[in-house]
């Protein structure tokens, strides 16, 4: 089967973007573009070839397009004034990003990054060049995964998170297309939004990107994230690769709850305590879910589900038996021997709940979730729940003896009091039922309102920022335009130069005018040289403004009449006049400068070749020190 190839690092395509990538043949450091190998609205992915150590590596460059355009093919600029402390702040969380993950060497199941540096005003992280099929091309293509399959990549997975989490880090973006699986089916972790999901919650400029199915329903609030929001992301993908579909949105499972539980669905072959604990993982309340890759690894090794209203004692973390299990189911199912049921106990053994339910505190530390150990049963559970045996029976012997010295009367009334307070319990049990009801309905009504409200506040904030963005496009053509309106057209004879051979006056002129496409020379035998060669017989001169440096001086390129031209100087056509700046550098007057045409370079090249006027005292160094061609 020929499946899909995805590069590690490449970010899945978004809304069209138009903007300029770097080209083959640039280099960022020590690293030589190839190719483009995606581009989104955060950045752009490059195939590059490190010219040190002569392999290829994957580069993904900070370009969020709703902040910055690129300049003269290489440099990333803010695209206004007010974007630049945006702009800046998230260039700085990417270099944190590529920092952080640089300093984790080898983790299982994450791509690697070997390198990341500042270049063209933006930054750049460097990470290795993976091929193969995604995840998700591997369940479109070959359907639901097997246990085996499942097992090969949800442990690396957990052990790769582990660490990343323990880094201080989120990746905030796993789903099937950013999991990629090499030849054997092991996992590869690509593609980290973390700094992309920062700049999301800082500029209005940035709209938020997340996958609907995998993403938790915190991702799309200001609520806190953490390891549990990686943590629906992956039990969100470990569910689509099971049950063959992604599960609902977290956001309508806000307000109405369509999810399928993996428990109820009971795949053939997978563990029972594996499905719950994927179950778990979806939780939509981030606070009722596992809330870091330790408390959960637990939960998905169990072999069985528990049962309703039992208590699971939970093994030490760094316990090497609950390292990895297998998510394949047993033969015939089992129940764990640490699963101690905690229904209703009989009066009679108060005790020894009471001793357990203390061992079990200690153990637990106040951990919010809870699942079986698949070692033997714990020593200090056994001993507690002896000490607690030998206690309950000796009161039990007490309390029969009592009992035999109880007359009938005391009996009856006991019996009275005990369904009176039935009654009253049954009574309290239905007011807290119905206020729980109300406070749930008030929580959702609420919950639903606010995020109605954030999503409208988000929308308003987007269309503000379309605007802006739109006058500021409409004042930079409108400038643009009016520039090009005030090109002027200067005819006049020649007159002088000014202080360097790029600046020349006209008789019909009152200022100095700067020619385009040339350097400054200030040579005086050399300015002597090229006034009298032009004053050697009449001449004419035409000049056109053609561009403006970046302080606002115009620019202009001059036509000036040949020697062989006859009198009516003024009415030779542009067609048979030369440029002056072209003689310039032709007679080795001038320099062409580093973004000149081709003509300019050539004639350059021919002048330094023959030596003449300048070259005869200009090095080879020195040349190529002013500008590398």
């Amino acid at each position: 089967m020929n499946e899909p190839t995805k590069i590690a690092g490449a970010t899945p395509p978004e809304a069209e973007v138009d903007y300029v990538s770097l080209k083959a043949g640039q280099t960022i450091g020590r690293y030589e573009i190839v190719s483009v190998l995606g581009q989104g609205g955060f950045g752009i992915t490059y195939r590059a070839r490190d010219v040190q150590l002569g392999r290829e590596v994957a580069i993904k460059e900070y370009l969020p397009s709703a902040l910055a355009v690129r300049q003269d093919g290489s440099t990333v600029l803010p695209r206004t004034t007010k974007m630049a402390d945006d702009f800046g702040w998230g260039r700085d969380r990417f270099v944190t990003e590529g920092r952080t993950l640089a300093s984790l060497h080898r983790v299982p199941a994450i791509v690697q990054v070997f390198d990341f540096l500042e270049a063209n005003g933006t930054a750049y992280i460097v990470m290795e060049l993976l091929s193969g099929a995604t995840l998700e091309d591997r369940i479109s293509t070959g359907g639901r995964l097997k246990p085996e399959e499942v097992d090969r990549i949800l442990w690396p997975l957990l052990d790769g998170l582990e660490q990343v989490h323990a880094a201080g880090f989120l990746h905030r973006d796993i789903k099937p297309a950013n999991i990629l699986l090499d030849a054997a089916g092991n996992p590869t972790l690509i593609d980290f939004g973390a700094s992309r999901a920062a700049m999301v919650g800082r500029t209005a400029a940035m709209t938020a990107i997340f996958t609907p199915g995998y993403a938790a329903a915190e991702q799309m609030t200001s609520a806190k994230q953490g390891p549990w929001t990686d943590i629906y992301g992956l039990a969100a993908t470990i569910y689509h690769a099971i049950a063959g579909k992604a599960p609902p949105n977290a956001f309508d499972r806000m307000l109405d709850d369509s999810y399928e539980p993996l428990a109820k669905i009971a795949p053939p072959g997978f563990s029972s305590g594996l499905l719950a604990g994927i179950d778990a993982g979806l939780t939509v309340t981030a606070r009722d879910r596992p809330q870091s890759i330790a408390g959960w690894r637990p939960i998905l090794g169990m072999a069985s589900a528990p049962e309703a209203g039992a208590t699971m004692v939970m093994g030490k973390h760094e316990d090497p038996a609950l390292a990895r299990v297998s998510v394949l189911g047993p033969a015939t199912p089992t129940i764990s021997a640490e699963a101690v049921p905690t229904g209703p106990p009989p009066k009679s053994k108060a005790g020894l709940w009471a001793g357990l339910a203390m061992v079990v505190l200690l153990a637990l530390g106040g951990g919010g979730y809870y699942a079986m150990a698949t070692r033997g049963p714990d020593p200090e559970i056994v001993k507690a729940r002896a000490a607690a045996e030998a206690a309950d029976e000796a009161r039990r012997k007490a309390d029969e003896e009592a009992d035999k010295l109880r007359a009938e009367k005391a009996e009856r009334e006991a019996k009275a009091k005990a369904e009176q307070d039935a009654k009253a319990k049954a009574d309290l049990e239905a007011r807290q039922k119905a206020d729980a009801e109300a406070a749930k309905r008030k929580f959702e009504e609420d919950t639903r309102r606010k995020i109605e409200a954030e999503i409208a506040d988000k929308k308003r904030a987007e269309e503000e920022a379309q605007r802006k963005a739109d006058e500021e496009a409409a004042a930079r053509q409108k400038a643009i335009d009016d520039a090009r309106k005030a090109t002027e057209f200067v005819t006049g004879n020649f007159d002088h130069f000014g202080k360097t051979l790029m600046l020349i006056g006209l008789k019909d002129r009152s200022g100095e005018i700067r020619l385009q496409g040339v350097d400054s020379v200030d040579d005086p035998a050399l300015h002597k040289l090229a006034a009298d060669a032009l004053a050697a017989q009449p001449r004419n001169l035409r000049c056109r403004q053609t561009d403006r440096l970046t302080d606002g001086t115009p620019l202009y390129r001059c036509l000036i009449t040949k020697r062989t031209a006859k009198e009516g100087l003024a009415d030779i056509p542009d067609s048979d006049r030369d440029d002056l700046a072209l003689v310039l550098v032709r007679t080795g007057l001038l320099l062409a400068s580093c973004d000149a045409p081709r003509s300019y370079a050539d004639a350059e090249d021919d002048a330094r070749g023959s030596k003449q006027y300048l070259w005869s005292r200009v090095t080879v160094p020195e040349y190529k020190r002013r500008c590398t061609r």
